[in-house]
């Protein structure tokens, strides 16, 4: 199997609807068409990170988690 990368602005979508009809004609072969814009910041995807290692530290018993008395004090 061959894998054939191809970078388009996101504003060619008629090209980018030609190229998938011809990979989908091809016996054996499978698109996936990604965009980099999906609406996350850097900032925002490095949030969702660390709050992901905080409730896996929480479920290891690592990290106490935070009280209901604490979230409403903020």
């Amino acid at each position: 199997m061959t894998t054939l990368t191809i970078h388009l602005p996101d504003s060619e979508t008629g090209i980018i609807t030609t190229i998938a009809d011809i990979v989908k004609k091809v016996k054996g072969s499978s698109i996936d068409i990604e965009s980099d814009d999906d609406g996350i910041t850097e900032n925002e995807l490095n949030a969702i990170k660390r709050s992901l290692k905080e409730v896996a530290m929480i479920k290891q018993g690592k990290l106490k988690p935070l009280s209901m008395n604490d979230l409403w004090d903020e």
